[in-house]
């Protein structure tokens, strides 16, 4: 692994499409892309973990780091290779304790955490199932990646004539591709560990008219 981790882009191509196992995998054969592809993945979920535990940058970013580093050193050991982010939440939440314990002491005199507040548990959920719909998203690829990332991840409402317009699609047609896009994205996220209660769908955006229906 190289000396330091640069900040993670967004992925494209052929690795971006492969489950984690499989990924990790990779990365234990010592496939260099697929360790890029890794921090791809997951590295802005890490750098905002450390941030939302008020960190500055710069302290984020060797909380970025470290974590990276334990990755390459621990990721043979990981028990659930499906459930890839929900290790890495625990991994950066503990060096963020423990660069708040030496900064305490450096301050203080003494490792007194008591006033660095970590993120709730369930906004630790959260963060866990963003990362698998995107994971999901970008394996499923092509029109319906498409067209569900309008729908439901893009900023602000979406416009249905012009979505339809931009992919060449009757807004008739919408709704029904939109469903079938879904069951294919709720398989797999099965196939990722995402848990049964939850529902891609819970993101906050409107139905469509009756007539995109």
């Amino acid at each position: 692994m190289p000396a330091t981790v640069s900040h993670p882009h967004h992925p494209t191509g052929r690795l971006a499409a492969r489950s984690d196992p499989i990924l990790i995998q990779g990365c234990l054969d010592g496939e260099k892309e697929s360790w890029e592809e890794l921090v791809n993945r997951y590295g802005r979920l890490v750098y905002s973990v450390a941030r939302r535990f008020g960190l500055a940058e710069a302290d984020a970013q060797d909380v970025f780091q470290n974590v990276f580093v334990i990755v390459y050193r621990k990721l043979a050991g990981v028990r659930d290779r499906k459930r890839l982010a929900a290790w890495l939440i625990r991994t950066t939440q503990r060096e963020c304790y423990r660069l708040g314990a030496r900064v305490a002491a450096r301050a203080a005199g003494e490792q007194d955490l008591a006033h660095v507040e970590g993120p709730a548990q369930d906004q630790v959920a959260v963060w866990e199932r963003r990362v698998l719909v995107r994971v999901a998203l970008r394996r499923l690829g092509g029109r319906c990646e498409q067209l569900l990332t309008a729908l439901f991840l893009a900023p602000g409402c979406p416009n249905y004539e012009t979505l339809a317009q931009e992919m060449g699609m009757k807004i008739g047609s919408i709704g029904p591709t939109r469903a079938r896009c879904f069951q294919k994205l709720e398989q797999i996220l099965k196939e990722l560990g995402f848990k049964d209660q939850d529902s891609p769908k819970d993101v906050s955006r409107p139905s469509p008219p009756p007539s995109a229906r």
